[in-house]
């Protein structure tokens, strides 16, 4: 199986990138790359995975689901909840979801259908 470091290498290269070019695309450096790909540091941070996951082209799900951030429970929950959970504005609205009554979340699912249907048409 090969380690997080290794992943990381083979996204790389399999993008055409250089550890340099990463580095300036992601602005992580180009040193604490390389010491990741040798398996000399830990895996990063989620922060430092997400500024990886757009020029390695894939999502942070991804990533961090690579680096083991997202297992078990949290690998069932669909890929774009998680990227809703990121943004805090948008975590604190779904929390209050949960405080709606089912004839609310109705409303609140129309209104939406109807926001969706306004942009299709312009």
């Amino acid at each position: 199986m090969q380690s997080f470091g290794e992943k990381l290498k083979t996204l790389r290269q399999q993008r055409g990138l250089s550890q340099k070019q990463l580095a300036v695309l992601s602005g992580v450096s180009p040193s604490y790359l390389s010491r990741i790909e040798r398996g000399e540091r830990n895996i990063p941070h989620p922060s430092a995975l997400v500024k990886l996951a757009g020029p390695l082209g894939i999502n942070e799900y991804e990533i961090l689901a690579f680096a083991g951030y997202i297992t078990g429970a949290m690998a069932d929950i669909p890929r774009h909840w998680h990227s809703l959970m990121a943004d805090p504005s948008l975590d604190n609205m779904l929390r209050q979801l949960g405080d709606l009554s089912n004839q609310e979340k109705q409303s609140l699912n129309l209104y939406l259908q109807a926001i969706r249907l306004e942009r299709e048409n312009n």
